[in-house]
């Protein structure tokens, strides 16, 4: 196990960590270190490497905390699909820009939020609660013209629209495109995610703007429990939501989560 886990250099390797939870945890002491221009992850003082090989380092110590948090309180078996932090992190390191920007461009003509119904009334009306006041961010603020459309007809934004949505988007940081996205893929919506990314929605109202449909469609059949009812597709978008806006929080140091021990790393 130990050859999987550890580098030549006797880091961790993250990809050495079996995505269906079965990796049996091999460190007991969890810690942060400066390194680099920013923060990494330890454990038992070795710090961790990406799937693809790169150091592990956000940027701020809270963040580094809040993801060691999540190792800290793994039980007997390591489970990567309660670490959402982690993963976003690992996203943004290892991150294909060009690929991820290429997918969130092509969401801006069928973006969810500028997909009305006009029937039924209950529908519409929520639609336009939540969707509205993220649309006019971007026109209020940013003097863009964002077309909405009723029914299944296709639309096209405008040209100037689509290149200041660009522009936007290139304007994150790879940790700020790794928590857009993941907005973004919850609501199939690139507006929402980078009103997100401009800290200009809640949690909450994302998580309604995201949701809308759904949330419509539980209140008027009712919700089914058990485990081939609605907790599932109702909870996993939340836990991504929430994720990213925490994310967003710590590596802006906007507030810091419980301590973490911090050591020095000296690579030999």
């Amino acid at each position: 196990r130990k050859g999987r886990l550890l580098d030549t250099k006797g880091m961790v390797k993250v990809s050495g960590i079996k995505p269906n939870g079965t990796t049996k945890r091999f460190y007991k002491e969890v810690s942060i270190s400066p390194m680099g221009d920013g923060w990494t992850v330890m454990l038992d003082g070795r710090p961790l490497i990406t799937e693809d090989k790169h150091r592990f380092i956000v940027p701020t110590a809270s963040a580094a905390s809040a993801i060691a948090y999540e190792w800290d309180v793994q039980g007997e078996r390591i489970k990567p699909f309660v670490m959402p932090l982690m993963s976003l992190a690992a996203t943004a390191i290892d991150v294909d820009r060009k690929k991820i920007v290429g997918k969130l461009l092509k969401y801006v003509d069928t973006d969810s939020l500028c997909y009305r119904v006009d029937s039924p009334a209950s529908l519409a009306k929520m639609q336009k609660k939540f969707w509205d006041p993220v649309l006019n961010y971007f026109r209020d603020e940013h003097g863009l013209t964002i077309y909405t459309t009723e029914g299944i007809a296709s639309l096209s934004q405008p040209a100037e629209t689509k290149l200041e949505i660009a522009r936007f988007i290139d304007e994150t940081s790879n940790f700020e495109l790794a928590c857009l996205k993941a907005v973004a893929e919850v609501g199939y919506s690139t507006m929402l995610g980078i009103a997100v990314v401009h800290r200009k929605v809640s949690m909450k109202d994302t998580y309604n703007a995201a949701m809308a449909e759904r949330l419509f469609q539980v209140r008027k059949w009712g919700e089914v429990k058990g485990p081939y009812g609605h907790g599932i597709e109702l909870e996993y978008p939340r836990l991504h939501i929430a994720s990213a806006i925490n994310f967003l929080n710590f590596i802006h140091d906007d507030f810091a989560p419980l301590a973490s021990k911090t050591t020095v790393y000296e690579e030999s």
